[in-house]
């Protein structure tokens, strides 16, 4: 019986048992699932332990992909001209990088202020990285001023970080510009194309001259490192590792001397004509190797290597100088009287002349209803082609062309190497071009109109290297040598030889032959005499040699080509080729002054003095490095 004040204290509740049928089932499950999760536990770490430690270790290991060092670039005596220079690179480990959009957002903001980049294009970049763990070059080169001020901020920059990376420089890099090219980082439609080759998206690759032209010889092949890293991508320990192999060394076929003479004469050149632009290339006739290859205006290829700024790219654009264009090799000119020698073979082979008939050189001859003039105004009497070359008479070779007819001048011209892209090893080269009626319909406004349809004008005016003829300086300067080395088109190359690591030579440079002119020595002896008195005779075009004192014997021709449009008052280019000695040719050069006016005046002085240069000096140049 319960006690009255008891009742009251339990507010007239009946007491009840403490431990009720659903307490107990609750503990039940706690108990269980603390069992359970005990058992796990112990599962993990005891009996798994060393399987998820594995799996961990293998979560932060990575293979990442170590540059090979591009191969060095020579001269054929082993004067460095393209050099690996270690210096300061702006990277940043795209895992490192904020997860939130918006941080992520803002560090790329500061890394194209750093870097002179766009935010955009940097994010693209990242995005295109198929590794994450891999550090992506942002910007190559920094100045010591840029990886000081990097260096500030990279505490505020997660995943960002600063290496040295080797960068390619250039010696005299104006002079070698249009030989050597430049390296740049790869853009986004090169990496499509290129990744399956191994290809980094922020590699380095050749982008222009012979660091294009030979990317493959250039790049060497690429190592790997599988490495540790933390949750940021910070490598910890390298755990194994193949080293790359550095590219080939390449010997070109320039003798640095003689191209910093040719450049420096054609300068010089240049400024006493009132010209702006340029070209010469110097060859030797018995194996087709390139001496020196000169454009000029030229550019600094180091600006480009170290990743040069949109407004600077902009401004050679803009230059009148155009000193992005190579002249030497892409440069298409008519060639004027230089092309009379191949007028003249023409002749010969197909039997419209012989050595010994004799045409007229009338101050000017009719032809329908156009009056074609020679340069002289005045008459120079019979002549024979061996006459016609030194006087350059223009009027007898409008007789020779007007003989032959178009196709067959063209196909003679083909034989010479015009109309063909020379095999040299640095992209961009143009064929020329050697014209007959059908090319005039192919560039006519409004092909079948009768201002389209070849006339006799167009003939005759072909026959002296007008008309429609197009060359580059390296045409000129390969068919120079077809007519030194007595009538062998060889294949032009700037590559004397490629050596391993350890100096061994792969290749050398070996002879090229294109095909053999189709001109009997007899007839070939008979314009090469012609160029040799265009030096040495009487009425050679080229006395201006003999005022230089010139110290070297051979054959030459100077051309005054005329351009822009029709008529006898036209602006002119200056042309001058050669070759010599004369017996056993080692040299042959062709020089452009572009809008230089009359050869023998301002092309001539410039060739004359590479040419003693090289007569001086020959011992050491035609060494073999």
């Amino acid at each position: 019986m319960i006690e009255p004040g008891r009742w009251v204290e339990l507010a007239g509740i009946e007491p009840r048992p403490r431990w009720t049928r659903r307490l107990h089932l609750f503990t039940a499950i706690v108990l269980i699932g603390v069992t359970v999760l005990s058992w796990r536990l112990v599962e993990l770490q005891v009996i798994q332990g060393a399987g998820f430690n594995r799996l961990a270790l293998i979560n932060r290991i990575h293979r990442l992909t170590v540059e090979a060092e591009r191969g060095v670039i020579y001269d054929r005596h082993g004067l460095q001209l393209a050099f690996n220079d270690p210096a300061w690179s702006l990277q940043v480990t795209p895992v490192g990088l904020p997860d939130d959009r918006g941080g992520r957002a803002a560090e790329y903001q500061q890394l194209a202020r750093l870097s002179g980049r766009t935010a955009a294009d940097i994010g693209l970049a990242v995005a295109a990285d198929l590794d994450p763990y891999r550090p992506l070059t942002i910007k190559a080169g920094l100045t010591q001023q840029e990886a000081e001020t990097a260096q500030e901020r990279l505490p505020e920059l997660p995943g960002a970080r600063l290496d040295q990376v080797p960068v390619r420089r250039y010696a005299d890099p104006e002079i070698y510009s249009h030989v050597l090219g430049y390296t740049g980082r790869i853009d986004g439609e090169a990496y499509k194309q290129l990744r399956g080759s191994g290809y980094l998206p922020d590699e380095s690759i050749g982008r222009a001259g012979v660091e294009a032209g030979l990317e493959d010889v250039l790049r060497g092949r690429n190592g790997w490192e599988d490495v540790e890293t933390d949750a940021n991508g910070v490598v910890k320990q390298v755990l194994a590792l193949q080293a790359p192999v550095a590219g080939r060394s390449v010997y070109l076929s320039l003798d640095g001397a003689l191209q910093k003479e040719a450049y420096g004469r054609l300068q010089e050149g240049l400024a006493k004509a009132n010209s702006k632009a340029g070209a010469i290339v110097a060859t030797d006739p018995r194996d087709g190797e390139v001496l020196a290859l000169v454009s000029y205006p030229g550019y600094d290829a180091n600006a480009f290597a170290a990743g040069i700024t949109q407004a600077a790219y902009d401004k050679l654009l803009a230059d009148p100088g155009k000193p992005l264009y190579d002249r030497a090799i892409a440069g298409l000119y008519p060639p004027g009287s230089t092309f009379k020698m191949i007028t003249g073979t023409a002749g010969l082979e197909e039997g419209k002349i012989t050595p010994s008939t004799l045409l007229g050189c009338p101050s000017h001859l009719s032809f329908g209803a156009w009056t074609y003039w020679n340069w002289a105004r005045y008459d120079f009497g019979l002549m024979n082609v061996l006459k016609a070359i030194p006087t350059s008479c223009d009027t007898f070779f409008y007789q020779v062309a007007d003989r032959l007819g178009p196709d067959a001048l063209a196909a003679y011209a083909r034989a010479f190497g015009y109309g063909a892209v020379p095999g040299i090893e640095i992209p961009g080269a143009q064929a020329g071009v050697a014209p007959n009626p059908d090319y005039k319909q192919s560039i006519c406004a409004t092909p079948g109109s009768p201002e389209c349809s070849w006339n006799e004008g167009d003939t005759v005016t072909m026959g002296i290297g007008q008309s429609y003829v197009l060359a580059t300086p390296l045409i000129q300067a390969m068919y120079a040598a077809t007519m030194g080395n007595s009538g062998t088109l060889l294949r032009p190359t700037i590559v004397h030889k490629v050596t391993d690591g350890a100096g061994t030579v792969l290749t050398s440079a070996q002879p090229a032959v294109v095909r053999q002119v189709p001109i009997s020595p007899a007839n070939l002896e008979v314009l090469r005499q012609g160029m040799n008195q265009c030096l040495n005779g009487p009425w050679g075009t080229a006395a201006i040699a003999r005022v230089l004192g010139f110290r070297w014997d051979g054959g030459c021709k100077t051309g005054t080509a005329q351009f822009g449009g029709t008529g006898v008052d036209l602006p002119s280019h200056a042309w001058f080729v050669d070759f010599g000695p004369y017996n056993t040719p080692t040299f042959a050069s062709a020089t452009l002054l572009e809008n230089g006016g009359f050869g023998e005046y301002t092309a001539e002085p410039v060739a004359v003095n590479v040419l003693d240069y090289y007569f001086d000096h020959r011992g050491q140049i035609n060494l073999d490095g």
